[in-house]
């Protein structure tokens, strides 16, 4: 199966049957953003921060938004005032980057595939299989070649990365069969982002990867477009996605990390002191989400059994070895061969 398809970020957690009504009428709302953040400021003094997501607004990472809103407007005594638009409020992951880049948009939470529109090497993270653990993950995205990426963004696009939040190392879900090993995997049809990495990833597994989007999953499932979806379970239950799967495997084929970003222009243009405000509350939220993030997962893993979905364990052994040749193929591709060597051996 060959399927092309431009480099963008996964919709991770895009709800509701309304999703994509919404999306579209929102997108003509962001046309008009540009008007937004001077208006904001001409009537009330303060500098407005919006952060677009496509979160629901009872995920973890939201949550970790409102604790850095809280501190943020707190401690800059109302000077910052930040504006928090989850379920894809401004639009997708790609609309909204972009809008950043434009200066249209203060900042947001992505994927590592969003920026790797820009910078391709952010997509390296997400490469299958590629992260070991959290410790692995923490001291990739948090040492010097998480470092060298947010530079690199800087640089070439004037995004300013503040934290990168953890998700979890994602599940597939299925409805027809449980995957018990690879060979359960063959030629099921499995949802997946517009996102390359992911449709290599399941095309190396010898699942049928079908791309659409977050918010049409439920009724591609309840009709047989798909048959199955990867993700995680917090985003899989607030979807109700419990209600048309059966069955969940940990697979942990992909580590998706949330990264927190800004525009450089309108960071650069606050104060010193409400610089630093902001730096110190994405650090603060982004200790609080990574201690939060892993029982909340559990707690969703729980519910989805609750409700029926039975899960299963298969060896990731010969998962690990389908995709090893993805690595070298992405490498020669982007250039970026000495950095997935370097993510390996960290």
């Amino acid at each position: 199966m060959t399927v092309q398809l431009k480099q963008t970020g996964s919709s991770a957690g895009i709800t509701g049957s309304a999703s994509r009504r919404r999306v579209l009428g929102m997108l003509a709302a962001t046309a008009a953003a540009p008007l937004l953040p001077s208006l904001a400021k001409a009537q009330s003094g303060k500098s407005v921060m919006r952060i677009a997501s496509v979160l629901t607004d009872q995920d973890n990472v939201h949550r970790a938004m409102v604790r850095f809103k809280e501190s943020v407007e707190k401690k800059t005594n109302g000077q910052i005032e930040v504006q928090i638009y989850p379920n894809s409020a401004l639009g997708s992951l790609r609309v909204t980057f972009e809008s950043m880049q434009l200066g249209n948009l203060e900042a947001g939470l992505w994927d590592a595939g969003t920026p790797a529109n820009v910078v391709p090497m952010w997509t390296v993270p997400e490469l299958p299989y590629i992260l070991r653990d959290l410790a692995h993950v923490h001291k990739v995205v948090d040492g010097p070649i998480g470092q060298e990426m947010s530079k690199v963004l800087l640089d070439k696009a004037k995004i300013r990365t503040l934290a990168v939040y953890d998700t979890t190392f994602r599940k597939i879900f299925t409805r027809p069969r449980a995957i018990n090993n690879m060979a359960d995997m063959k030629g099921m049809k499995i949802r997946v982002p517009e996102v390359q990495a992911y449709v290599r990833c399941m095309q190396l597994l010898g699942a049928n990867p079908t791309p659409i989007p977050w918010g049409e999953l439920y009724t591609s499932l309840e009709t047989g477009v798909v048959q199955g979806f990867e993700n995680k379970c917090e985003a899989a239950f607030n979807a109700k996605l419990h209600e048309q799967t059966k069955f969940a495997a940990y697979t942990g084929h992909i580590f998706v990390v949330n990264p927190l970003m800004v525009s450089d222009r309108w960071f650069s243009a606050l104060s010193k002191g409400n610089q630093q405000v902001v730096l110190d509350a994405a650090k603060e939220s982004l200790a609080w989400q990574r201690a939060e993030a892993p029982a909340s997962e559990k707690i969703f893993e729980q519910k989805m059994k609750d409700a029926g979905v039975t899960f299963t364990s298969p060896d990731p052994a010969p998962f690990r070895k389908a995709v090893e040749p993805y690595y070298k193929e992405f490498g020669d591709k982007y250039g970026v061969n000495e950095l997935i060597k370097r993510v390996r051996d960290s």
